[in-house]
């Protein structure tokens, strides 16, 4: 009786270089289809949540305050601190990068790389009256208007660094790392010709255990690794 075989176990030669390298070449042969515009990146992250069972929703007005849905109140300056470290958010289609689907459904494409993030209402601030009341009219005053600060992703004096991992290419080439991400926010034009939201919710490769991850290096290139997307 022959003797049986012994299975023969090998590291994975298929690197996170490789994985780069394809997603360029589709990008630069157009093997894609444009899915719409990425609004927003919702990550999970280690941050320091001490305070934040202390902290108390910041109602703008007696009526806000009766709301009972625990769903319905609104952020606690400690929590929204802590989402927009976990987040990065376009606010509008109109300077948001392109995201696409290669057209095997492998990879999420940032086809152009990622646009400069915008300022954004400073998370720490909270009216003492709304808009509609401003006795100064629609422009609105510094007591219902919020103002901006950058959304940086290193080096935020507001929310601290967004980007606290990195990883360095075979060429030398540093890449932060935005990871796991949860969600991704979409505007994608619908056969009726309007723009519509549509989420994509990152996954686990349960062949790996790899989460999707968003490399970024210093020029904005970017690209979706890892783990799996629907």
């Amino acid at each position: 009786m022959a003797a049986a075989a012994i299975p023969i176990v090998t590291g994975n030669s298929f690197r996170l270089a490789d994985r780069i390298r394809i997603q360029q070449e589709r990008i630069r042969e157009k093997d894609y289809i444009s899915m719409g515009r990425l609004l927003s990146v919702l990550f999970e992250a280690q941050r320091n949540t001490i305070g934040l069972s202390q902290s108390r929703a910041r109602y703008a007005n007696a009526r806000q305050a009766g709301i009972v849905p625990e769903s319905l109140k609104p952020f606690s300056e400690k929590q929204a601190l802590l989402f927009q470290s976990t987040s990065l958010d376009w606010l509008t289609w109109k300077k948001a990068p392109v995201i696409a689907r290669s057209k095997d459904r492998r990879d999420l494409l940032l086809p152009a790389g990622l646009t400069p993030l915008p300022d954004i209402p400073d998370p720490r601030w909270s009216p003492s009256h709304a808009l509609s009341a401003c006795p100064k009219g629609l422009s609105g005053c510094r007591h219902c208007v919020a103002p901006r600060i950058p959304q940086l992703l290193t080096g935020c004096p507001v929310v601290g660094d967004r980007v606290r991992d990195k990883i360095t290419a075979r060429n030398g080439q540093v890449f932060g790392i935005l990871h796991p991400i949860l969600q991704l926010s979409v505007m994608v034009s619908g056969s009726d010709g309007e723009g519509h939201f549509a989420n994509i919710r990152g996954g686990v490769d349960q062949s790996d255990g790899t989460h999707l991850a968003l490399l970024i290096d210093d020029d904005n290139n970017a690209f979706f690794v890892g783990g799996t997307f629907s």
